[in-house]
């Protein structure tokens, strides 16, 4: 059965999205003792800390909680393209927290030939953009709701975009599972709303091909010299397509810092990640490595926020 006409079209999913997301507070956490609740300052600053020495949490759309003013530069080179393409990409992104509240995040992705194979040319193949409102519960949770927009740019090689355009609205929430074992559990729950372009199609294995609901589970642990994450997730067409079809997954990753800052944060981080999909084309197992540089600014004049009442 297939949701209602307005939900399914983008306007109308993202508006549903906003109002579980306003409404949801209460449920995204259970209700905490007196005993557990934290000065507002140290609620922000407890997970903006946890969150920080994990940033390839806030690609899944989890909530940062860094402060006002805070801008993240980041890159993550594809080093692998060096052996398995003819070209060599190197995606770009920032993430600038407006407010206490609201944070924008942008990337930009570039390609060029690396000269070990065929010429395929140079430029840019594509541009995300996203907004996202977050604020936190207590002293060890917080939600988020946010809409990503990603299109595919100039005219690439084939193989390197999917040649649609992504609309992902999405809420999100995190809790601190046990403190003294700095294990955190995430999850986020959104839709992946396509668009077709002037680009001929171009879906990776397991990839879906029309709009789908999608929720992801995930815990996350940090020990001094590395930090894992295990992410399951689930991808569904059914309630928006005339179709039914799903994708599940697993990947589980150890990421090692390999540079870090005076607070000991990492500047770079190598992240060995492996994954299990199932789905419409069967059975995919894979491992990959990746590189990732982050540069963190603060506006010194940037304050806490206190939790959302």
């Amino acid at each position: 059965m297939l949701l209602p006409a307005f939900i399914r079209h983008p306007h109308g999913l993202v508006a549903a999205l906003a109002a579980c997301a306003w409404a949801g507070p209460g449920w995204l956490t259970p209700a905490l003792r007196a005993d557990e609740v934290a000065s507002p300052s140290s609620t922000r600053a407890a997970m903006e800390n946890i969150i920080d020495r994990l940033p390839e949490l806030l690609d899944l759309g989890v909530p940062g909680f860094a402060p006002e003013g805070a801008l993240r530069l980041y890159t993550h080179p594809h080093f692998g393209d060096l052996l398995h393409e003819d070209y060599f990409r190197i995606p770009v992104g920032a993430r600038y927290k407006f407010s206490n509240l609201v944070e924008f995040n942008t990337e930009l992705s570039g390609y060029f030939t690396h000269g070990l194979g065929d010429s395929v040319g140079n430029g840019l193949y594509e541009l995300r953009l996203g907004v996202k409102r977050e604020a936190s519960l207590s002293a060890d949770s917080g939600w988020g709701i946010g809409l990503d927009f990603k299109t595919p740019l100039s005219r690439p090689p084939a193989d390197i975009t999917d040649g649609v355009r992504h609309y992902l609205p999405y809420i999100s929430g995190t809790r601190m599972l046990m403190r003294r074992w700095r294990l955190i559990g995430f999850g986020t729950f959104g839709a992946d709303l396509i668009a077709h372009t002037r680009l001929t199609p171009s879906f990776t294995e397991n990839e879906l091909h029309s709009d789908s609901l999608i929720v992801t589970l995930g815990i996350a642990r940090e020990w001094p010299r590395v930090r894992v994450i295990l992410t399951t997730s689930i991808a569904d067409t059914t309630l928006l397509s005339g179709e039914s079809q799903q994708v599940y997954a697993v990947r589980p990753s150890l990421v090692f810092p390999v540079l870090r800052r005076p607070d000991t944060s990492a500047r770079a981080t190598v992240t060995f990640g492996g994954r299990a999909v199932w789905g419409p084309d069967g059975a995919d197992y894979g491992v990959t490595t990746t590189v990732r540089i982050d540069l963190k600014y603060l506006d010194r004049e940037s304050k806490p926020v206190s939790p959302t009442p």
